[in-house]
This record gives C-alpha cells, structure tokens and sequence, in this order.
C-alpha cells in the first residue's frame, strides 16, 4: 500500500511538472498549440500500448513475452496509470470523473476485457475525459517506458517470470 501512496505521490509530482514544463515550451513560435486547445473528440495520437510496447519493455529487460510476463506487466502498467490519473482527477478537481474511473477500472476493467486491453482503455478514457490531460499523457508514456527499462526498475529484480502484484511488493 506505501508503494502505492508512492506512486500517487510521484503522479502528481510528475503531471505538475508535465503541465509546467509544457506551458512554458508551447509559448514560443514553434509550439503554436496551448496545451487542452485540442478539439474535445480529437483522436488517440498516442501509439497503442499493446502488443508493441509491452513487447520492447519485457525486451529490454530481458524477459521473454510469455503470456505470465504480458499480464503481469499489463497489471503493473495499469496501476502506474491509475496512479497518475488519480493524480490527475485531484489536479483538476473531477471527483465524478475519478468516480467513474475507479468504477470502471477496479478490479481489472470491465467483464469480458481482455486484461492486456486494459492500459490503453485506461489512457482512451484520460485521452476522452480532458483535453489538458492529453500533453501529460503524450509526456508521461514515453518517460513510463524509460522508467519501466531503466537499471533501478523493479522489472530487473525477478527472473524469468514477472510476479503479479508488482506494485504491492517490498522486495
């Protein structure tokens, strides 16, 4: 549950600096977009998570793309976002956005989704919900993947096979 607080707290501390660093990079000439002035149904201009994503992450860390691996990962993914959005809903002061999102996703996303699905319904309801959250999106996704590949990641601390409930151990 700490590693979980954890996350939170890193979410939040990460989408402000997101958001500030943003501002100030779409003032000049070359950014002429300010950030949240995208039109309210604009696309997804984030790749799919799945398969390509979780493929290069298990990748370079040297796990091999087994289906264990695929879910765990997902799992742990799916957590990481769920950090950062709830992050996000405080930021923005959606307490019915953050309702919906916790009735929609806790317990692994709706019946009958594929679990390895479950990340990118998460980012298309954040990409659907607030225009503003789309450039901390197309900021974090990126910096996930370097976190998720980088020597101190907790993906590098198990063998062969990923644990579920990575988010929850102290090891």
């Amino acid at each position: 549950m700490a590693f979980f607080i954890v996350l939170v707290v890193l979410g939040i501390v990460g989408f402000g600096f997101v958001a500030v660093r943003a501002s100030r990079e779409n003032e000049g000439p070359a950014a002429p977009r300010r950030p949240g002035t995208e039109p309210e149904g604009a696309p997804r201009d984030i790749p799919p998570l799945f398969p390509d994503f979780f493929h290069g992450v298990l990748f370079a860390v040297g796990k091999e793309a087994t289906p264990h691996n695929l879910l765990a990962l997902t799992e742990y993914v799916s957590q990481m976002i769920s950090a950062n959005a709830y992050g996000w809903f405080h930021r923005f002061g959606d307490t019915a956005a953050e309702a919906r999102f916790s009735r929609r996703f806790r317990g692994g996303g709706p019946e009958g989704q594929a679990l390895e699905k479950v990340p990118d319904d998460m980012i298309d309801f954040l990409w659907a919900w607030n225009p503003r959250a789309r450039d901390a999106l197309r900021d974090w996704i990126p910096r996930l993947e370097t976190d998720l590949t980088a020597p101190g990641s907790r993906l590098w601390r198990y063998g062969d096979e990923l644990p579920f409930g990575m988010w929850e151990r102290e090891d």
